[in-house]
């Protein structure tokens, strides 16, 4: 086994994702992609970031703080079926809240209104639900919202022995196999930020709107 793969299993083994803390708030990211997100988001100056799966609020909170220095106009708009946020997250002026099925035509519906209030690229991160089925659905729905230029995020592709949890069934892993069957043309893979520490919990899910 590789150096990348062996941590990999490592970070995973010592849940170091479930103690990981942004401001006091649980965020439960790999580290270097939460640093491969920050230099996406200030190269791109988004408008608009777009996450699905909010959890307790922690990489809500990352995106909003870095978009307040790189575009203080944009926006994060933030998809879960819960309300699990920390107050910090609650008060921030830069997120928005939908506790809704990001699956949901009315989700498609308000990014698309929003897309026009905060108007440039989007960044989109897909962390909610990670079983195949949820995944592809997710990401039908922002097939008719995204558009070239805009950055898509597809996380824990890793899991279904990708190399991690090999028991879990098909993932985001298989889910982006999937639409790239059905969509080849949408999206260019960025390999070089997917490759830059040598590992990502998200593999094949750095992706750029065509």
């Amino acid at each position: 086994m590789d150096a990348p793969d062996a941590y990999h299993l490592w970070n995973i083994e010592k849940g170091l994702p479930f103690r990981i803390l942004y401001l006091g708030v649980p965020i439960i990211k790999l580290v270097e992609d939460l640093w491969n997100y920050q230099e996406i988001i200030t190269s791109l100056r988004p408008g608009l970031v777009v996450e699905f799966g909010t959890w307790n609020g922690g990489s809500a909170l990352y995106f909003a703080e870095i978009l307040r220095t790189v575009n203080p106009g944009g926006l994060v708009f933030t998809v879960c079926a819960e309300d699990q946020r920390f107050d910090i997250v609650k008060q921030h002026p830069l997120i928005q809240f939908c506790f809704s099925d990001s699956k949901n035509p009315a989700v498609a519906a308000e990014i698309h209104a929003l897309r026009v209030l905060h108007p440039g690229p989007i960044f989109a991160i897909l962390d909610s639900d990670h079983n195949k089925a949820h995944v592809l659905a997710e990401m039908e729905l922002l097939r008719e919202i995204l558009v070239a230029g805009d950055y898509l995020v597809v996380e824990d592709g890793n899991i279904n022995g990708h190399p991690v949890l090999p028991g879990w069934g098909p993932g985001p892993w298989e889910a982006l196999e999937e639409y790239k069957t059905l969509h080849p043309e949408d999206y260019k893979p960025d390999v070089e930020r997917e490759a830059m520490f040598g590992f990502t919990f998200a593999p094949n899910g750095y992706l750029v709107r065509c």
